[in-house]
């Protein structure tokens, strides 16, 4: 029942878009606290020693949802940053469910099976960015995918960053169960072909560093060779200069040579995106606004969501726009007591993992970096798949190691 739960769980997070009939919350808000709590009600005799063991975690855990809920009420915006408050607080039960979970399942067969479990949903993930390639304007797009980045692809995430991102992260998972002997090769030739075209798909280049990131770490922990990695490597350059918008976003947007083939438009010159420069300068902007805001309100800061809702606002005339980097995002909205929990909480976690397995901590590493330039929280599949590497990780276990 436990395992049901869990995909249930997975299979919520893609609904961001679908709202409950005659009001505007998404539906998501509604099942991933109730699935949350079935695996917590399944497993309330786990409880008394999950948090006896992981009783400091917890206790940071607990100021920084207090934390967060006395920063909206006292924010200048408290009806937006009381909203985000609730809708964050789904994230804390999705958590601590998650805890429960890997703490409960301590065989190495209950673990592989909610690896593999997520290892599918970013091959549908990635199935349906090949959609969003080839029919942008099917009818399950405007179900499921929230506003088109076209002709950058998202598929049904929030935005191609986070898209690209989870598919860099899905290439290395997938390298490490192969190694692990938790999936076959073949498995692995499938997850390579889907993960590496929707990289490119996606033209991002946060997503592409972090994918450097992951093969750097794949060959630290000596989970792939140095000729495997010119293989991957060669394939991935392959495909960015086959694929005119990611050819642009390298600079080759007037190559006549590429790219190779023309899978968007039937003039590359058509192809309309914010310039490279533009989108990489836009981030010293929201970085300097972050600061000006916490200088504003340096304890408290501004309360959960304001930045995009209000500040953001102000400067790119559109909602949306966070702080673009997770530490400055906590800083303006939560204050440097907000921050200081926020990292010793991190700390902590780090102190608390005893086992280093790469199935967990470098996924976790590439999650962390990703939110270097960018801030992900808002894309409820992307943050629920980050929660359960944290949580693997935090009850890591000599019995899932190579």
């Amino acid at each position: 029942m436990i395992n049901i739960f869990f995909l249930l769980i997975l299979f919520s997070s893609l609904l961001g878009r679908i709202k409950f009939p005659g009001i505007n919350i998404g539906i998501h808000y509604l099942l991933l606290p109730a699935f949350s709590f079935g695996i917590i009600a399944l497993s309330l005799k786990s409880i008394p020693e999950i948090v006896k063991k992981h009783r400091i975690i917890l206790i940071f855990l607990s100021m920084l949802y207090l934390w967060m809920w006395l920063c909206s009420l006292i924010s200048l915006f408290p009806n937006t940053a009381i909203i985000y408050s609730i809708k964050y607080t789904t994230y804390f039960i999705l958590f601590f469910a998650f805890l429960v979970i890997t703490f409960r399942n301590l065989k190495g067969s209950s673990l592989r099976f909610y690896y593999r479990c997520i290892l599918y949903l970013l091959q549908i993930i990635a199935v349906f960015g090949f959609l969003e390639a080839l029919f942008p304007n099917h009818w399950i797009f405007e179900l499921l995918k929230f506003p088109s980045f076209y002709p950058q692809i998202g598929s049904i995430m929030q935005n191609p960053n986070q898209f690209g991102v989870i598919m860099a992260i899905g290439l290395c998972l997938s390298l490490i169960l192969e190694k692990q002997r938790n999936i076959s090769k073949f498995e692995l030739h499938i997850s390579e072909f889907l993960f590496l075209i929707s990289l490119a798909l996606s033209a991002s280049r946060n997503a592409w560093l972090v994918f450097i990131l992951g093969i750097v770490l794949l060959l630290i922990h000596k989970i792939i060779s140095i000729r495997k990695t010119i293989f991957i490597i060669s394939l991935w350059l392959l495909s960015i200069i086959s694929l005119p918008v990611s050819t642009y976003r390298i600079g080759l947007g007037d190559s006549k040579i590429f790219p190779l083939i023309n899978l968007f438009l039937a003039n590359p010159s058509d192809i309309a995106l914010p310039s490279p420069v533009g989108t990489a300068l836009s981030r010293f902007t929201l970085w300097q606004a972050a600061i000006i805001e916490t200088i504003k309100r340096p304890l408290t800061g501004i309360g959960i969501g304001v930045f995009a809702e209000h500040i953001g606002l102000k400067i790119w005339g559109q909602k949306g726009f966070h702080a673009h980097n997770i530490f400055l995002n906590v800083l303006v909205e939560q204050g440097i007591t907000g921050l200081l929990i926020f990292i010793s909480f991190l700390t902590r976690i780090g102190f608390q993992v005893k086992h280093i397995n790469p199935v967990t901590m470098i996924p976790l590493i590439m999650f962390l970096a990703s939110q270097m330039p960018d801030f992900f929280v808002e894309d409820y599949t992307f943050t629920t798949i980050e929660f359960y590497f944290l949580a693997a990780a935090i009850n890591s276990r000599k019995d899932f190691i190579m």
